[in-house]
């Protein structure tokens, strides 16, 4: 029989060494057979209290805890010759592990975003609807029939010419909404051929999902969290003329839950704009001299009223319809409301009291939106030919102008880009227009010009220019509400007018950049 020193040395060894399969491979009985010859052995070294911790474990019959244990005491009498080589084999392993695992997890605590760069060249086209909506209501409705869930009657629908008046990306950049004169919202998937460098369309971009409200569409909007990943997550809200606020399942096609907006009088108000807060748990709609707050979760059951002006006659406050809002994406808790009485109020979401109100521009405003460091604020308004610019982070005062022709009725909305950086917008003329927005107060005409890149998109009137949060591709989409004149003129003095009701998606140049939440955090440490 081999002496317990060397049988300490082996079951030692086995254990510092850290494989665990030799240690399996010990039977039962040989694991007792060594910690009892051992407990013999320390008996006369380490007293009572060794032998007496070695039998407890091993009356509990765990054999990790036995073996741990004998080394243990190896350790307070022997100190192996070899351990110290064996830990040093052990440590460049270890090394290496705790590298792989920090880099795995940084880059699993990190975000890509794509970076657009104008400069390469123009935006090339990968997908539009082409003339399939350049037409009337009642034939854009037939095309679409087999999509709408509800029955219509295509002998009362109109014979007006069809438009698009907004599209918006959902936040996961996967689809794409768009609300048209036809009162109809319909669903765009993302084009599968966006990284391929061939510019041929193959095929017209159609909708996969459309729902048709009974009125006018005032708004619509997304759940800030939506991901197609995640079906529960799949919904949007609409606010139609003179009926609640709806959230609908994009998956079903049903109505989730209804918001009562009601007046007065006890009757429906169509709320002219509606958007989530930003970690969408609130409902907000804006109607005359009116901010009406609701629980997301609540159904609809309660909601909480802002009066804009303390009195009706009152000349304090922010008077008129409440036009548009947007949060300040820095969470500061303030947002900003435009109204049609040519006034932007910015609120505090804590207590939602007026902070500020801007004036002094000429229009009803139609759009807000902050830049992405929440220090300015981007405004539209009727009948301007430009955006304004805001500085809300002390004089309150207007930076610059963004040149664009929009000396109409209808909203020309805008977008900026993810990076913070380039704001996009058309105009009256069909010009899809791209200002670089970080030039500051001061524009160099020859070094960096705020305008970078112009083209004509469209043969009518741009409504809505939107950046993918995601992918690289913009969307525009174009139409105009057109009155019929009768005009007594000849015939051949008479000039067609060009109408243009399409939707199309353009290609970014450009790549993606990986940001990690670690250095952002460590970035903020140092200026804190």
């Amino acid at each position: 029989m081999e002496n317990s020193e060397e049988k300490a040395e082996r079951v030692g060894g086995t254990m510092k060494g850290g494989h665990q399969e030799t240690v399996n491979e010990v039977s039962t009985e040989t694991v007792r057979e060594v910690s009892t010859e051992m407990v013999t052995e320390m008996q006369e070294r380490t007293g009572n209290e060794v032998q007496e911790e070695l039998v407890t474990g091993v009356q509990e019959g765990t054999i990790n805890e036995v073996h741990q244990e004998v080394v243990n005491g190896v350790q307070l009498e022997t100190a192996y010759e070899g351990q110290s080589e064996i830990d040093n084999e052990e440590q460049p392993v270890t090394e290496v592990q705790a590298e792989v695992v920090n880099e795995v997890q940084e880059e699993t605590t990190g975000y890509s975003v794509f970076i657009p760069d104008f400069q390469q060249g123009p935006c090339s086209l990968v997908s539009s609807t082409l003339d399939r909506y350049t037409t009337s209501m009642k034939e854009c409705l037939e095309q679409d029939m087999s999509l709408l869930h509800q029955p219509i009657d295509l002998a009362i629908q109109s014979d007006s010419y069809n438009y698009f008046r907004n599209a918006k990306w959902s936040p996961d950049g996967s689809c794409l909404l768009t609300n048209s004169a036809d009162n109809i919202i319909r669903l765009f998937q993302l084009p599968s051929d966006i990284y391929e460098d061939s510019h041929e369309l193959s095929h017209p971009w159609t909708p996969t999902f459309a729902i048709r409200e009974g009125e006018a569409i005032n708004d619509f909007a997304w759940f800030p969290f939506m991901s197609s990943q995640d079906p529960s997550t799949c919904c949007f809200l609409t606010s139609v003329r003179d009926h609640p606020v709806r959230l609908w399942d994009l998956n079903t096609g049903t109505v989730r839950a209804s918001y009562s907006v009601v007046d007065h009088c006890e009757k429906f108000i169509g709320p002219n704009v509606i958007t989530f807060n930003l970690d969408g748990s609130k409902l907000y709609c804006g109607y005359e001299n009116m901010i009406e707050i609701f629980d997301t979760n609540s159904g609809g059951s309660s909601s909480v009223k802002v009066p804009t002006i303390p009195k009706r006659r009152s000349k304090k406050g922010q008077k008129g319809i409440i036009s548009c809002i947007d949060f300040s994406p820095d969470h500061s808790g303030l947002y900003a409301a435009g109204s049609y009485s040519q006034s932007i109020g910015l609120y505090d979401e804590s207590v939602n009291e007026l902070c500020y109100k801007l004036t002094g521009f000429q229009g009803g405003t139609t759009q807000v939106k902050f830049s992405k460091d929440g220090t300015l604020l981007f405004s539209a308004s009727r009948h301007s030919n430009s955006i304004l610019c805001w500085d809300i982070r002390d004089s309150a005062n207007i930076l610059y102008e963004l040149p664009r022709k929009g000396r109409t009725n209808q909203r020309i909305h805008f977008d900026i880009d993810a990076t913070g950086r380039y704001l996009m917008t058309g105009d009256e003329e069909g010009k899809l227009l791209i200002y670089d927005i970080t030039t500051g107060e001061e524009e160099d005409v020859e070094t960096k010009q705020r305008l970078i890149q112009s083209f004509n998109a469209h043969r009518d009137l741009i409504s809505s220019a939107s950046f993918n949060p995601v992918y690289p591709i913009i969307s525009t989409c174009s139409g105009q509400r057109i009155f019929e004149i009768e005009d007594d003129t000849d015939d051949e003095m008479s000039v067609d007018r060009v109408i243009d009701c399409s939707l199309k998606g353009w290609k970014m140049n450009g790549q993606y950049e990986w940001f990690s939440y670690t250095n952002e955090l460590q970035s903020t440490d140092m200026v804190l």
